[in-house]
């Protein structure tokens, strides 16, 4: 089968994929509600309903879209790397001391310098399970894994102690981050912050990297045959320890804009989950940076509509979640069933 017709079935089975675990949350909604109608247009069509809607929508894309990409580069190269969620921390935490404790400098020069060492903070915290990987053959799915809560708790820690804001009171976070710096809304009345605009070009340079350089081709190479990649002069050790330390910087980035956009300063427990929901980001995209961002605002419509038909129906926003499980489930099936037909594919044809 041509290259270009298999790549086409591939997304057109993710589409089935999305269809059929809609249909599961539909069938939960149908069975359950007193207002079924009622529930499904909440779910459907609630987050285009309003301007706050959409611009809620776009904003709990964004932190997805960066971790999102984290997680496609890092699996690009061959590693499952469950390390966003601690890195999105360690680079939020590190970016966050840089807006509050540095002085005197223009917004121009502050906040590209707050970015530059979230995504420092990021890279430098997923370097270790780099190394790791690389010299001394750990696994990198448990150390990425551990590695997150020593991120957590590290950071709050200092957040409860070291750094704390003297007059947050019963509230575990640092002082406010200089409004100067703070992205602000995109317009007057649209709730949508400017991380939208850096997520995007993120996007465009994530797919310039893997599709358009060395270090991307490279990447790739190691990703599908690192035996073949070694055989052909590629150093696979620092191919892969780039990955995971670009993949790092990439989670420091979403959540320095997290904090930027949204909260203002670094809270203790600020991130629910966004690292890991990467993961299914990542699973759905197939790796695809334009897939990163389609699915991200995808998985931020189903959040919102859950949101939207819990406030307006008799149904829980946890109906999203059996939607999110069934993605999960169907999307890995499929993953696999792709990759044993062509490892054993290629078998029967060799």
């Amino acid at each position: 089968m041509k290259k270009g017709n298999a790549t086409i079935l591939e997304f057109a089975g993710i589409a089935v994929a999305v269809i059929l675990a809609l249909l599961c949350g539909f069938a939960v909604i149908l069975v359950t509600s007193d207002e079924p109608l009622s529930a499904l247009s909440s779910l459907l069509l609630g987050p285009v309903s309003n301007l706050f809607n959409i611009g809620t929508v776009l904003n709990k894309a964004v932190p997805l879209i960066f971790t999102g990409l984290a997680l496609a580069v890092v699996f690009q190269s061959g590693v499952f790397s469950m390390g966003a969620e601690g890195q999105l921390y360690a680079g939020g935490f590190l970016g966050a001391l840089a807006g509050v404790y540095i002085h005197g400098l223009t917004p121009w020069l502050h906040l590209p310098l707050v970015l530059i060492c979230a995504m420092a903070g990021g890279a430098l915290f997923a370097a270790i399970a780099g190394l790791l990987k690389t010299y001394a053959n750990a696994n990198e799915i448990v150390t990425t894994l551990m590695l997150n809560f020593v991120a957590i708790l590290a950071t709050s820690y200092f957040i409860n102690n070291v750094f704390k804001d003297p007059s947050s009171g019963g509230f575990a976070r640092m002082p406010y981050i200089n409004s100067g710096i703070l992205l602000g809304k995109l317009f007057p009345g649209f709730p949508a912050h400017a991380g939208i605009v850096i997520a995007l070009l993120t996007v465009v340079v994530v797919y310039l990297m893997l599709y358009k350089t060395k270090v991307g081709y490279e990447l790739r190479i190691v990703g599908k045959s690192g035996h073949f990649a070694k055989y052909g002069g590629i150093a696979t050790n620092r191919v892969v320890l780039t990955s995971i330390m670009i993949s790092g910087a990439l989670a420091g980035l979403a959540g320095i804009v997290e904090i930027l956009g949204v909260h203002g300063t670094y809270k203790d427990n600020f991130s629910a989950g966004l690292g890991f929901d990467g993961i299914i980001i990542a699973l759905l995209a197939r790796n695809h940076p334009i897939g990163v961002l389609i699915a991200s605002l995808l998985y931020a419509y189903i959040q919102v509509g859950a949101q939207t038909m819990q406030v307006g129906s008799d149904m829980p926003r946890e109906v999203a979640v059996i939607i999110q499980v069934m993605l999960v489930l169907l999307v890995s099936s499929q993953a696999i069933f792709v990759y044993l037909k062509q490892k054993y594919g290629q078998k029967a044809v060799n």
